[in-house]
């Protein structure tokens, strides 16, 4: 609800917010059809008269003949009074779109198609040039069925105005000279007509005015859609992710508090069982204590045999508990260079004599757990240095995601065993031996960490031998 007890507009339902948009896009429509109704001119109907033709084939301007009848409403019977009037001519007339082409040839005009031929028509075109009737020809098609749907396709008219005909359809007329005939005909209809480029610009103008509210309907509606988005591609990668915030419309604050619960569900689960893989874990910690009590007793060769076992099953559940407490959230979530990160661990392997070579390093900056994103780099550094001898670090921009390479120069993997080198106790050296590496859960952990900050982890084989392991993290803005 609004301030003012009203519901807000952005928490109405998608239906009721698409049929007020629709609803606003008619009356904006209706409201600029009355405008242009209001304002445009009428079409008007695109013709010749008689006097055109006339005076377009005599090359002259003739004054015009028209008559009115006219009704005397006064006393018993009413009288009825023809006037007749000359005139030099009628702008409004004149000023046609469809002008009348002129051409001079050798032979008569002949009818076109379904044009007709009438000779008082004809009789009447020559007394107006002032030439004998047989020196002019006359070819018209009647008026347009298409503007008469409701009368017989046979009853074809001429249209007689102010005692004049006049021709909408297409007009072939001759006037016989010296060298031939000039001939005048209709040119053929415009593609777009007047009125229907008014039209057009009606659909114009409407469509421009819905844009803006077309456009702020489109954000409305996309922006929490994907907010609900990003923050379901968080959860896949952290449980422990802020939750969605339940806003929008009806549909999306149920989309989010549905997601809201099954992420709440998906974290008390994945916590119940950390919990009791930590508690095994640590459990079992008694029973080997008693076994290497126990064993204390035995010939020299089975206890030495008996007591390695223990101390690889006490170093097995020493990586458990760390993989249980180090993954499954974040503690702590701040800015973090990972330029500087990266140079103070390669600082601290040269320290210790161990191989470290610190590459090209872009400054960019992440969001996340200092400490976590410490243990992801060092475990793919003593990765890389226990079975590759050393390690190439480089940081690059790769888009919007920060893109660290920690390469080594070993024998590297066969392409279909690098994704399961991230299964939880999984060794490229099928042994145990923990002089030849370590539990098998440094990758796996690194990836987790890597997950949890909105990121990813792989492995890749370099052209020259060797291993690279890829981690991208979102760059923080």
């Amino acid at each position: 609800m609004a301030p003012g007890g009203g519901v807000r507009w952005g928490g109405l339902s998608i239906f009721w917010q698409t049929l007020l948009l629709l609803l606003a896009s008619v009356a904006v429509v209706f409201v600029v059809t009355v405008g242009l109704f209001l304002t445009a001119p009428p079409p008007r109907p695109d013709f010749n008269s008689l006097s055109d033709i006339a005076e377009a084939l005599s090359g002259r301007k003739l004054p015009r003949e028209r008559y009115w009848d006219s009704v005397n409403p006064h006393g018993s019977h009413a009288r009825r009074t023809r006037r007749y009037e000359r005139d030099g001519g009628d702008a409004e007339e004149r000023e046609r779109e469809r002008r009348l082409t002129i051409v001079e040839r050798p032979a008569e005009p002949r009818a076109e198609g379904e044009m007709i031929s009438s000779g008082a028509f004809s009789e009447r075109l020559a007394a107006r040039i002032g030439v004998p009737a047989d020196d002019v020809r006359l070819y018209f098609e009647p008026d347009q069925r298409s503007n008469m749907p409701f009368r017989s396709r046979d009853e074809r008219r001429v249209i007689v105005r102010r005692g004049e005909p006049i021709f909408f359809d297409t007009v072939v007329a001759g006037l016989r000279t010296d060298g031939g005939w000039r001939v005048v005909r209709t040119p053929p209809r415009a593609w777009i007509a007047p009125w229907q480029k008014r039209i057009l610009v009606l659909f114009g103008l409407s469509v421009l005015v819905m844009i803006p509210f077309a456009w702020i309907f489109a954000r409305a509606l996309a922006r929490p859609i994907r907010r609900i988005a990003d923050a379901a591609d968080r959860l896949g990668a952290n449980p422990q992710a802020p939750q969605i915030t339940e806003e929008g419309p009806a549909e999306l604050r149920v989309t989010a508090h549905a997601l809201n619960r099954m992420q709440q569900r998906l974290s008390a689960y994945l916590a119940e069982r950390t919990n009791m893989i930590g508690a095994i874990a640590h459990d079992l910690r008694t029973p080997l204590a008693r076994i290497a009590f126990r064993i204390e007793g035995a010939p020299d060769d089975i206890r030495e045999r008996v007591q390695a076992d223990i101390e690889q099953m006490r170093a097995m559940i020493a990586a458990t508990i760390s993989f249980v407490r180090d993954t499954g959230s974040i503690s702590v979530v701040e800015p973090v260079a990972l330029g500087r990160l990266l140079d103070d661990l390669v600082g601290n392997e040269r320290e210790i004599g161990r191989k470290a070579v610190l590459g090209a390093v872009e400054p960019i900056e992440v969001s996340g757990d200092p400490m976590a994103l410490r243990r992801l780099f060092q475990n793919l550094i003593d990765n890389g240095v226990a079975y590759g001898g050393g390690v190439e670090i480089s940081l690059t921009r790769a888009g919007d995601e920060a893109e660290v390479r920690i390469a080594d120069s070993g024998p590297g993997l066969p392409a279909a065993a690098l994704e399961a080198m991230f299964r939880p106790f999984e060794r490229g050296e099928p042994s145990r031996n923990r002089a030849t590496g370590g539990i098998g859960l440094g990758l796996s952990i690194a990836r987790a960490i890597a997950q949890e900050h909105g990121g990813s982890l792989v492995l890749a084989n370099r052209t020259g031998g060797g291993l690279v392991a890829i981690c991208r993290l979102p760059i923080r803005f």
